[in-house]
């Protein structure tokens, strides 16, 4: 039921404004972490946008560490307000987001072979600009951030085992920058 609603959402939204938008994060696929996005208005001035963050990379080295795990995939689903109209200019978002990860957290952890596995949730807001060249391309500058929420559980790499068995689960909670870049989009 909530599929078909969805899909009615979109196909209404784009017969009345048709201005969805295709798009790809250039900067972060540059460095192979894919960002994909789908944009589509719901009146003059709101969009609705739906993206995820994926890096498959199991094993990257950053420093003199031994090579660490650098898995995760992120979605965030927002609403965004346009101070022109939609799709050029300024804008401002609020989203909430999820995201699987393993990683090792910091050097601490990477030089002891320890990598992180678990959830994360995101609440905040992005700030961006869009502009439009050519007929139906933009280009969309963002970067978001907020208050982001993990629950995971450590493994030594070599071993498999937890390094952390006094507790069922981690948490861990901030206020940071989780999300930005430059997506190319290209409209129906």
């Amino acid at each position: 039921m909530k599929t078909r609603l969805l899909l009615f959402f979109f196909l209404f939204s784009y017969n009345v404004y048709s201005q969805t938008y295709i798009k790809l994060n250039g900067a972060t696929s540059l460095v192979g972490v894919p960002g994909i996005g789908i944009e589509v208005p719901i009146s003059k001035k709101f969009t609705f946008q739906l993206d995820a963050t994926m890096s498959f990379w199991n094993s990257i080295t950053i420093d003199k560490f031994s090579s660490r795990p650098y898995v995760f995939n992120q979605i965030f689903p927002e609403v965004r307000y346009f101070t022109k109209e939609i799709n050029d200019g300024f804008y401002v978002g609020t989203h909430f987001g999820y995201g699987m990860f393993k990683i090792s957290k910091n050097k601490s952890y990477a030089s002891q072979n320890k990598y992180q596995y678990g959830y994360i949730f995101f609440s905040g807001f992005t700030f961006g600009y869009q502009w439009q060249f050519k007929d139906r391309w933009l280009v969309d500058a963002f970067i978001g951030g907020g208050y982001s929420k993990a629950t995971y559980e450590g493994f030594d790499k070599q071993t498999g085992s937890r390094y952390n068995t006094d507790s069922n689960v981690d948490f861990s909670s901030q206020w940071i920058p989780y999300r930005g870049g430059i997506m190319i989009g290209y409209s129906f």
